[in-house]
């Protein structure tokens, strides 16, 4: 089995054909080898690093009766049993809990993982799983994607790979994994159901790092409806001005050079005479300020 699983890819298009084709060889290789059961909702209990960790109401109630209709056409995946002594759902914990609410179904089928199976399979059916069914919060999509990664790696492959394995170009990779880093503010943003668009999100956490009052203000104007165009153009147009580094004058000009300093008197009053770079200029002394002056060029003058 696993030589078939080797070359999975999530991918638009022909995808489906190969996920089906991999289930099918599951569901065989389960049934012959006694791991594939049919057991009360209650024997089984959801995996705490799913990726989804939210679940739409509605359409749990629309999943549940397709499923009393039709009947449980895939077999859940789970882990051998642990120490609770219940099976650990690996795929399909949507199925559970539409099937745990039911009057109608009383029992689950379901398929135990062999100890050899990839564990990267399971999660790449996971996440296309998750996202054919329902939209998943990206924050939730970006910290499935950094365990591909972190698999790839531990095997001798880089994001680009991980990417391919997806089915997602390598920069759409590279954004996903900056939402995990990206403020609170913005994170919520995904799990609140605000807003999916990666993209957006990516462009929100980059202008944040530089301006968050303005990211604010450009939320709550998207918010309130008060924003012109869409939140992914205003976000891309503000990451792109606070990424321009600021003009400050005053930082920038250049100090006059004291070139030459000169005593002199004139009509009976003292003056002070400095010669800078481009001009001289001239100011009148009272005595005392002239004792203080002399005294401080003493430590000062060049």
């Amino acid at each position: 089995m696993l030589n078939s699983l080797k070359n999975f890819k999530v991918q638009k298009g022909a995808t489906q054909a190969q996920i089906d084709a991999v289930k099918d060889e599951v569901v065989s290789t389960a049934k012959s080898e006694g791991r594939y059961l049919t057991l009360p909702a209650n024997q089984f209990e959801p995996d705490l690093n799913q990726p989804r960790k939210t679940f739409d109401k509605q359409a749990l109630k629309e999943l549940q009766q397709s499923i009393e209709s039709k009947g449980q056409l895939q077999p859940i995946l789970v882990k051998e049993k642990g120490d609770s002594g219940k099976y650990q759902i690996i795929a399909g914990e949507r199925r559970w809990r539409a099937i745990s609410d039911s009057q109608v179904i009383k029992n689950i089928t379901a398929i135990v993982r062999a100890g050899s199976a990839d564990d990267l399979l399971v999660l790449l059916m996971q996440l296309d799983e998750n996202n054919k069914r329902e939209q998943v919060p990206a924050l939730e999509n970006a910290e499935a994607i950094k365990r591909v990664v972190d698999i790839c790696k531990a095997d001798g492959y880089d994001q680009a790979h991980a990417a391919s394995m997806i089915g997602i170009s390598k920069g759409h990779l590279s954004k996903y994994l900056s939402l995990l880093n990206a403020p609170d503010h913005i994170k919520q943003l995904s799990l609140n159901g605000d807003t999916q668009d990666v993209v957006a999100l990516y462009d929100l956490a980059r202008a944040a790092k530089k301006n968050e009052k303005a990211v604010n203000v450009l939320v709550d104007q998207w918010k309130s409806g008060e924003l012109e165009g869409s939140l992914r153009k205003a976000s891309r147009e503000l990451a792109e001005n606070t990424s321009k580094p600021s003009k400050n004058k005053s930082a920038t000009a250049k100090t006059p050079t004291i070139k030459k300093l000169n005593l002199i008197e004139k009509g009976g009053q003292l003056q002070i005479q400095i010669e800078l770079d481009k001009k001289t200029v001239v100011f009148n002394l009272s005595e005392a300020a002239l004792k203080e002056l002399q005294s401080g060029l003493k430590i000062r003058q060049r």
